[in-house]
């Protein structure tokens, strides 16, 4: 009976220790307890979306996001978390996975992204406000107002730069294309000569009322506008307004729009 009870326990001890050599991934240092599921090679996902379309709108990512978490999506991982710090201002681990540390600081609106100011004048606030504060509108109200294939006169609130732009349609958010091709050299002005991730607060004039939001400087998607030498539209959000991956707001666009409300 002895016997049988030694060969029982040291069965049970195996067992143990064959669980902990496969067990799930100790959280990096900084995760809130290991909330969220780690990221790491061979994810697939919504997630993974997520996180490569803010990689690449970061500048770390220069691929299609593909929701596969694969070797190139690993070294962008690598490279972004080299470029952070923790709250102590110490760097952060960069082992290429995405834990809860990563994740926060990955939306976090002050995440340092690849070091575009080096070389595209973002432009700075203009003394007393390049142009008058628009209004701050529900999307959901502003969508109300929008006409498709109309085109609005849109006005950088950092510069004063104006330019046509021609609402092509939009779910939770307003897809614009320049009207024509000196909108468009108007556009790449505003946004420092040439196409980027950066995002911008702006005042467009909709029936008469000026109306806050937020114009992304990159062209992607459906090209509704011909011979306007952009290829795409431009996201440009207003209050409220959601992104086009899980129907998320987006921190970063929400800040421009207050600010391009004076806020």
């Amino acid at each position: 009976m002895k016997k049988c009870f030694l060969l029982l326990l040291a069965a049970m001890i195996l067992c143990a220790a064959h669980t902990a050599v496969y067990a799930e991934p100790t959280p990096t240092p900084g995760d809130a307890g290991g909330s969220y599921p780690l990221i790491s090679y061979g994810s697939t996902g919504e997630m993974v979306v997520r996180i490569q379309l803010r990689l690449r709108e970061l500048g770390y990512f220069d691929y299609k996001p593909t929701g596969n978490f694969q070797s190139m999506t690993v070294e962008a991982t690598k490279k972004f978390q080299q470029n952070q710090t923790d709250a102590n201002g110490l760097p952060i681990i960069s082992d290429g996975t995405v834990g809860d540390q990563s994740r926060a600081l990955l939306f976090t609106p002050g995440v340092k992204r690849v070091d575009i100011e080096a070389h595209i004048p973002i432009g700075s606030q203009i003394s007393d406000g390049a142009c008058t504060p628009g209004e701050l509108l529900l999307w959901s109200d502003v969508q109300t107002k929008l006409t498709e294939g109309i085109t609005y006169s849109v006005t950088d609130f950092n510069t004063g730069t104006q330019f046509d732009m021609v609402y092509c349609g939009g779910d939770g958010h307003a897809e614009m294309e320049c009207a024509n091709t000196v909108d468009t050299a108007s556009f790449k002005e505003t946004f420092g000569g040439e196409f980027n991730y950066s995002k911008r607060p702006v005042v467009i004039n909709i029936g008469g009322t000026m109306v806050a939001a937020s114009l992304q400087g990159y062209p992607h998607g459906d090209d509704s506008v011909a011979a306007n030498e952009m290829a795409g539209h431009a996201c440009m959000f207003f209050e409220a307004s959601l992104s086009h991956v899980g129907k998320l707001p987006d921190v970063e666009h929400a800040a421009q729009v207050r600010k391009a409300a004076g806020k």
